[in-house]
């Protein structure tokens, strides 16, 4: 998982007031945002309750049916209705099943473009307290806070897919020729932990000297999300998580102003990343999830994800009468180069071919099977979800810039990235938190939001 940054903007580390604010920290993020259940490994079950923690992993016993389990039942709580009230950010909704409409529990967590917000000349500025939607939007001064909104204060940011130690690499586009677009939350104890301490600022930085160290229950999303157009019609939006009338940027207009311009647009949801630390794994336990139709499918057998075409559907990246086994246009041509108002995203671009390059655990789709087939996932979006990897640390001890869990699996031949949010990154031995571990080297606790801070 790999997170965009901002504000290239100098300062210098004030140790003693840091350590004062990781104490205020400490000391307010007592609870986390919504209940948990004791440390478990447990059977397949629908809850707006994830689990707390990763039980003890033995290393004669396969681990991947617990982590796994442990993903999707995070997964579940985050996806649950959420209560839509300031005051209930984060909140699930408990009068609500899975299935019911509704913003869901991570959309009501703080957007990055709250947490990184800018005064008038463009600086950076001080964010508004968790209990508000009232942060100044990048899509105007008129929209609603509660409102789907995908884009930052940085014109087509939100276009990019990340690169290593955060830089902006590359953009997607979907069959129906639009550019997939990628949206950052994070829950009450991380958005505390990054306003409270003045990082979001890019003050009292943390360093080696004066590492920092999120604290448990701390949790950060990132999701893709594809536009949806005539194309796209009634039997293939019953397939995704909708949002309808979401602000985003519009292409035309942004390029004609020079600035951020949003329009009304229904989006569907083809990825999600999570990021969750623990109290046993401070390093945090990072999954991905995304839609079973975005490509064909890599495995065989057992090892077989679902096709889309096996219910009548189209794959979101792939065009299957054109087959091309990789990536079209190939990598560092001028269509996947980073877009920005420098470099701009084409108003009618060129759809992306794009494959699954290594098939999924045989662990993992097993998990796929047992959660999809409970009562309370079959039938609705959620069963069209799979888990695509999970990766842990094994270590928890010493917290330090240099440790980073002896994190399992490192290198392995099954596939490690979302295919819509690591797309071009899916023969490289990089993965999650090899990715994060040169942020952590920083001192910044594998976090990529602030990378743009020196």
């Amino acid at each position: 998982m790999r997170s965009n940054g901002r504000h290239g903007i100098g300062v210098s580390s004030a140790g003693a007031l840091l350590r004062a604010c990781r104490l205020l920290i400490a000391f307010m993020l007592v609870a986390v945002p919504f209940p948990l259940l004791p440390a478990q490994g447990g059977a397949p079950v629908v809850s707006p309750d994830r689990i707390e923690d990763v039980p003890s992993l033995k290393a004669d016993v396969d681990a991947f049916p617990t982590v796994d389990n442990f993903a999707w039942r995070a997964f579940i709580a985050l996806n649950w209705p959420a209560l839509t009230d300031p005051a209930h950010r984060g909140v699930p909704d408990r009068a609500k099943a899975l299935g019911d409409p509704g913003p869901r529990v991570w959309e009501t967590l703080k957007a990055r473009y709250e947490l990184f917000q800018v005064g008038p000349d463009g600086s950076p500025i001080a964010p508004p307290p968790w209990a508000t939607y009232d942060a100044a939007n990048p899509c105007g001064a008129d929209i609603n806070g509660r409102a789907k909104t995908l884009a930052t204060f940085d014109p087509f940011m939100d276009f990019n897919q990340a690169g290593f130690l955060g830089v902006t690499a590359n953009p997607l586009v979907a069959q129906n020729r639009t550019y997939t677009r990628y949206e950052t939350r994070i829950n009450e104890p991380e958005y505390a932990a990054l306003a409270l301490s003045g990082w979001s600022q890019g003050q009292n930085l943390p360093d080696q000297d004066h590492p920092a160290q999120l604290p448990a229950g701390s949790i950060a999303v990132k999701a893709a999300w594809r536009l949806l157009t005539a194309a796209d019609t009634p039997a293939v939006r019953a397939r995704y998580y909708v949002v309808q009338n979401a602000n985003v940027v519009d292409v035309a207009k942004t390029i004609a102003a020079g600035r951020v311009v949003c329009s009304k647009s229904d989006v569907a949801l083809v990825g999600l990343h999570m990021v969750i630390r623990t109290a046993h794994r401070p390093q945090g336990v990072w999954s991905t999830f995304e839609h079973v139709d975005n490509v064909p499918p890599a495995g065989a057998g057992e090892t077989r994800e679902p096709d889309a075409r096996d219910a009548g559907a189209l794959y979101s990246y792939f065009d299957a009468s054109k087959p091309k086994l990789g990536l079209w246009p190939e990598l560092g041509s001028p269509d996947t180069l980073p877009v920005s108002l420098d470099h701009p995203p084409k108003i009618d671009p060129a759809p992306m071919q794009v494959v699954r390059r290594h098939p999924i655990h045989s662990s993992t789709l097993a998990m796929n099977r047992a959660f999809w087939a409970l009562p309370e996932i079959k039938g609705t979006v959620w069963q069209h979800y799979m888990l695509v990897a999970d990766q842990w640390p094994t270590q928890r001890y010493p917290i330090d810039p240099h440790n980073d869990g002896v994190f399992f699996p490192e290198r392995r031949k099954e596939n490690m990235v979302n295919s819509t949010i690591e797309t071009y990154l899916q023969d490289s031995p990089s993965s999650c938190m090899s990715c994060h571990q040169a942020f952590n080297q920083l001192g910044r606790d594998f976090i990529g939001m602030l990378h743009s801070f020196r």
